[in-house]
């Protein structure tokens, strides 16, 4: 009886799990779900990958014997012929009890600078709201550039604003407690206030506190009339022999610099010597050079490789720290819109395309494809083209039986 039953159960159980599976089947053909993806302006490029070398006009700067040395500059710096390089000092306890001092005294002036902004403006709530979104945006784009000291002036900025607010909303900002406060801070140190003596530079330049014992590995004069295979060398030294150094730093004595590189003649071929190209940092997506083509560019039928020479005038503390870099030069410029390859149709009429759903309404965009890669394309867009995609279409990148005009439910 049990066993009858049992099988009964079973029986009934198969024949419900039948049923869901006819369903399920039923409704997916029936059913069929979309994604879409926003219509909106993109850029891509045709790109040239290559190892490129960085050759400045640069050299170190040396500690001084015997005692501690601790740098005057930051990365970045500008140092003219006669200025301070370094300091120095007889104890390390000695160098750290200034740095402690020279650490309070910046804190202090930044308090007692935002304190008489405080006494000195009157603003409402909405201008120093304005402000601040301002700001925001030259963090936004100190942080896109890389530039550490566009990101700390940004951020100090920044900081002013919100505080600023504070104080116009009512909010208790005890901004004399706090310089008051640092200022006997300060005072414990103030006795080692002083370094024993400066370490001048006989050269202008940009400081940069990284160094890798290779600032000599090719001569800055001689950068326009290296071969390909000095290059290469010059690549894999750099790439195998970085090392430790005791130097201080190093000046960047010359705003001109180099960046080389061996690649196929025939993908540079558009290029022209004497013009612009930009370069983008492999290791650094968002650092993006201005680079002008000395040589290299114009090549002959039968040419297999070039040396593609570049120079640029822009210095900052990145830029002072390159040597052996992964770069994509950029050829060719592409904007329109981008989306997966899956989204680009061909209607009965033979016309490629995309799909849009316009509410719950399937409407076929016609496109035309200027830039293609394995996984998406780049379409044209054309604002006066009445059958065109519109900026933020919702373009359907995935679904079955796709029609024009067709209501997706």
């Amino acid at each position: 009886m049990k066993r009858e039953r049992l099988s009964n159960a079973l029986m009934v159980i198969s024949i419900l799990l039948i049923f869901a599976y006819i369903f399920y089947e039923v409704y997916s053909v029936s059913h069929i779900d979309i994604v879409t993806e926003s219509a909106v302006i993109s850029t891509v490029y045709d790109t040239v990958g290559a190892k490129a070398i960085v050759i400045r006009d640069e050299q170190p700067v040396n500690k001084a014997s015997g005692v501690i040395t601790v740098p005057c500059l930051k990365d970045g710096d500008k140092v003219n012929v006669g200025g301070n390089t370094a300091m120095t000092f007889s104890s390390q306890e000695a160098a750290e009890s200034y740095s402690k001092y020279a650490s309070l005294q910046e804190q202090l002036e930044y308090y007692e600078k935002l304190e008489k902004q405080s006494k000195g403006r009157v603003s409402s709530v909405e201008s120093i709201d304005s402000e601040i979104g301002a700001d925001v945006n030259k963090y936004i784009r100190a942080v896109a550039d890389g530039s550490e000291e566009e990101i700390n002036a940004a951020g100090d900025s920044l900081n002013d604003g919100l505080v600023r607010r504070r104080m116009i909303i009512g909010e208790n900002v005890d901004l004399l407690s706090k310089t008051q406060s640092l200022r006997v801070e300060a005072e414990k140190y103030s006795a080692n206030a002083s370094p024993d003596s400066f370490i001048k530079t006989d050269v202008s330049g940009v400081f940069s506190g990284y160094t890798d014992g290779l600032e000599a590995l090719l001569e800055y004069s001689k950068a326009e009339e290296l071969t390909a295979e000095q290059v290469e060398n010059a690549i894999k030294e750099a790439e195998s022999n970085k090392r430790e150094t005791d130097y201080l730093g190093k000046l960047v004595t010359s705003y001109e610099w180099y960046m080389e590189c061996v690649t196929d003649a025939e993908a540079v071929k558009e290029l022209k010597n004497g013009s612009t190209v930009q370069v983008s940092l492999k290791d650094s997506n968002d650092t993006v050079l201005n680079m002008q083509i000395v040589s290299g560019a114009e090549t002959v039928p039968g040419q297999d490789k070039t040396l593609l020479v570049m120079k640029s005038s822009e210095m900052n503390e990145t830029i002072a720290a390159l040597r052996a870099e992964e770069v994509e030069i950029r050829i060719k410029k592409y904007e329109g819109i981008k989306l997966p390859a899956t989204a680009l149709h061909v209607n009965d009429k033979g016309e490629k395309g995309v799909y849009a759903l316009v509410a719950s309404q399937m409407h076929f965009r016609k496109a035309e494809v200027i830039y293609s890669a394995d996984d998406y394309v780049m379409l044209k867009f054309d604002a006066s083209e009445e059958n065109g995609i519109r900026l933020h279409d919702k373009i359907i990148i995935k679904g079955k039986e796709l029609k024009d005009g067709k209501i997706y439910d």
